[in-house]
């Protein structure tokens, strides 16, 4: 019997030599941890490593091919968590030389599999730099919380003006400073723009940094800012539909070649929310405007963006695009319950003006009984100002009808040509007339999102124009996802 054990392990040997394989540095001893070897292998009690019942043993971590055991412990292929340590299991799992394959599975149904990343440290890629937690694969930065450091993710829109940071990238802590008024310091040392130790007031933090990061406060607004300094300056809070928003009291930006950017937070102005003044540059993405006498107010922008926004409860007009604004683009917005004072309405476009307004949902809008409560375009001027791809729908307009009780009212006012809009109940556009015109009442949810039913799949689903250049919805969703785009600011399907 002895001789027989001396010729297998002398087989052994040799077999690993002809292969250029040695054993693998890292063995666990299946005495002290049976549990490792599994249903497939029994403890060797001399060489305390695991063997097979039945079959030919590994020898090697590449001969592991079951995904849920892909590492070879002495002669059986085991679960790659139950190795000494996080980082012992990592590097069995990387020894496998499968490409982006860095890290082991230590929690949910994957767990101890082998995978693309465990931490973000793993992600070495700076376009996917954040590790998803139910796939364990590297992917891009999805909101500003992801960039642990910076709290500033590219998330398009124009937020980030720095070449190199593509979308979906963070932006590094050395371009952001920090406003936090409930941990900046009171006395000692003066503030820094540091995370440990942040401004109070956004005005003390502008010009220090590329990106001014914003922190909500547990009371009160932060003061209101104004810049015309010729500059880019970009304010950036922690999400539009945070719990705890950053709150503002009013943005305003004027002056060639200035350019203000504010992202992720809430505007509560009394009087004007955001303005933009003569020849200045104005970027809201994914915020919120609300409560004031005008939302936003754009009477002499040389370039308007509103993406992803809300303009909520403002009391005479949600946006106000004046005859001074030489450009704008006005996309996956949702502007509700603006407007109703006396001659309220939702949107107001001057003449003279060049843009793109398209893939938004208006509700709710406008002084009741009068026309117009939706959008509102100056008659005259030489340019076409086109209202596209839209959700218009139980907004204010006048209670008249023809003599067969028809409805003649109209949610719109002026000369802006409609391009593929769902309307509702309306009577008679005082627009150009458009075969895209749809009378039908779209089902939203409370958030406005589209619901999954047969009248939206007839009148909304697949019904706008492609456009290039808007690849996401007011929600985050990616445009397209079915054979063309969906009316409104929610693509649903």
């Amino acid at each position: 019997m002895d001789l027989l054990r001396l010729a297998i392990l002398t087989l052994s040997a040799t077999l690993l030599g002809v292969l250029g394989c040695s054993s693998p540095p890292m063995v666990v001893d299946c005495v002290q941890n049976p549990e490792i070897c599994g249903p497939g292998g029994d403890c060797d009690p001399e060489t305390r490593q695991c063997r097979r019942k039945a079959g030919t043993p590994c020898v090697s971590s590449e001969q592991c091919v079951v995904s849920d055991r892909p590492v070879c412990n002495g002669a059986v292929c085991v679960a790659c968590d139950v190795l000494s340590s996080p980082e012992a299991s990592d590097e069995a799992c990387q020894r496998k030389n499968q490409k982006d394959i860095a890290a082991c599975i230590r929690v949910g149904v994957r767990k101890g599999s082998c995978g693309e990343c465990r931490t973000d440290a793993h992600c070495s890629d700076g376009s996917r730099p954040i590790c998803d937690s139910v796939s364990f694969s590297c992917r891009p930065c999805q909101k500003h919380s992801e960039c642990s450091e910076s709290l500033v993710c590219n998330l398009g829109g124009g937020l980030v003006d720095i070449p190199d940071i593509k979308v979906g990238q963070c932006v590094p802590r050395s371009r952001a400073v920090f406003v936090d008024a409930d941990r900046c310091p009171r006395g000692g040392p003066a503030a820094t723009g540091d995370s440990d130790r942040p401004f109070c007031e956004l005005r003390d933090a502008l010009g220090r940094a590329d990106f001014v990061v914003v922190r909500p406060r547990t009371s009160g607004l932060y003061g209101s800012v104004s810049v015309s300094d010729g500059k880019r300056t970009t304010i950036v809070g922690p999400g539009r539909d945070a719990t705890s928003p950053a709150q503002i009291s009013s943005l305003s930006v004027s002056g060639s070649q200035t350019a203000l950017v504010v992202s992720d937070v809430t505007v509560r102005g009394e009087s004007v929310g955001v303005s933009c003044g003569k020849d200045g540059n104005l970027w809201v993405l994914r915020s919120i405007v609300q409560n004031g006498s005008v939302g936003i107010d754009a009477q002499g922008c040389n370039r308007l963006v509103v993406e992803q926004s809300i303009l909520l409860g403002n009391r005479s007009v949600g946006l106000r695009i004046g005859s001074q604004t030489k450009q704008y683009r006005v996309i996956n917005s949702v502007a509700n319950g603006n407007g109703q004072s006396l001659g309220g309405h939702g949107v107001a476009i001057a003449a003279g003006t060049t843009g793109l307004f398209a893939y938004n949902t208006l509700l709710n809008n406008g002084e009741k009984g009068v026309d117009g409560g939706a959008i509102r375009c100056e008659t005259g001027g030489t340019s076409t100002r086109s209202i596209a791809n839209s959700i218009v729908v139980q907004n204010a307009m006048s209670s008249r009808v023809d003599g067969s009780g028809q409805p003649l009212g109209s949610q719109f006012a002026g000369d802006c040509r409609l391009n593929r809009i769902v309307v509702g109940i309306d009577g008679t556009v005082a627009v150009p007339p458009s075969e895209g015109l749809i009378r039908a009442i779209p089902d939203l949810d409370q958030s406005l999102r589209l619901l999954n039913t047969p009248n939206n799949r007839m009148y909304v689903v697949d019904k706008g124009a492609l456009d290039e250049s808007v690849r996401n919805d007011h929600f985050g969703g990616l445009r397209p996802k079915g054979d063309g785009y969906d009316l409104g600011a929610h693509e649903l399907r």
